[in-house]
């Protein structure tokens, strides 16, 4: 074990996997060896009500309770769970997760399109930028951290049962929204990133770390595609609720 320095703090890293606090130092969770993280909320709440789901787990931190809830699809025990926005926050929850006994996990959202499509369009990562902050504390500093081949060819065929297009991509994690400008955009779609969200690179670092599979399902909200003008469609709302069924398919399949 060695800790890494370096003259930009966010370039240091401690090779060691034990930390002051520990993820599950609180509580004593057995979840589910598959889980899935829903980037929505009224959905969740619907779906939690219609199938009377029941609550077997809580994180809090200091604005909100995310419940854990466990579902059966397929005759198979899901554990799923609202995921917050931004890598460090989903992180915390995917700690917790997988302290609980969590081994493989998928995440569902939505994220910006780069490349001209339709509003709605599915995309599988299988690499995701590093240009956040919390995957660094994860793994030693690199450009790109790669997605479980397994979980991909898991979501890949829940996608193709249901007759669904999508296309693998590599995505660009972010954790300034604000600032997205026109060259870095530019810039990314150069080096072929076709979508741009704020957790993959986070969370995907977090599970190798931990020895844990994972992998995510997008679909497109607002487009960036044309840097002149950003174009916000309906920010991806038809499109919630379906993903959120199709991720509890990949989940039962993991």
């Amino acid at each position: 074990m060695a800790l890494i320095k370096n003259d930009i703090p966010i370039l240091e890293y401690d090779t060691s996997t034990q930390a002051v606090i520990m993820p599950g130092h609180l509580q004593d969770y057995n979840f589910n060896e598959r889980a899935v993280m829903l980037f929505m909320e009224p959905e969740i709440n619907e779906y939690v009500v219609e199938h009377n789901c029941e609550i077997v787990g809580q994180f809090e931190n200091v604005t909100k309770i995310f419940n854990v809830y466990n579902t059966v699809v397929d005759g198979v025990n899901i554990t799923f769970v609202q995921a917050p926005l931004g890598g460090a926050a989903a992180v915390q929850i995917m700690e917790q997760l997988i302290a609980g006994g969590v081994k493989k996990i998928v995440a569902v959202g939505c994220c910006g399109a780069l490349e001209e499509g339709n509003e709605g369009d599915y995309f599988i990562p299988t690499a995701a930028l590093r240009q956040e902050g919390t995957s660094y504390h994860y793994l030693p500093p690199s450009r790109e951290v790669e997605i479980s081949e397994e979980i991909i060819k898991v979501i890949e065929k829940v996608l193709c049962n249901a007759h669904l297009p999508y296309r693998k991509c590599k995505t660009w994690t972010t954790d300034g929204f604000y600032r997205e400008t026109k060259e870095m955009v530019l810039y990314r779609k150069s080096e072929g990133y076709s979508v741009v969200e704020m957790e993959c690179a986070s969370m995907a670092a977090c599970a190798k770390m931990r020895g844990a599979e994972f992998g995510q399902l997008l679909f497109t909200a607002d487009s960036l595609a044309n840097v002149a003008e950003h174009d916000p469609r309906n920010w991806g709302n038809g499109i919630f609720a379906t993903a959120m069924e199709l991720g509890l398919k990949i989940g039962a399949e993991l």
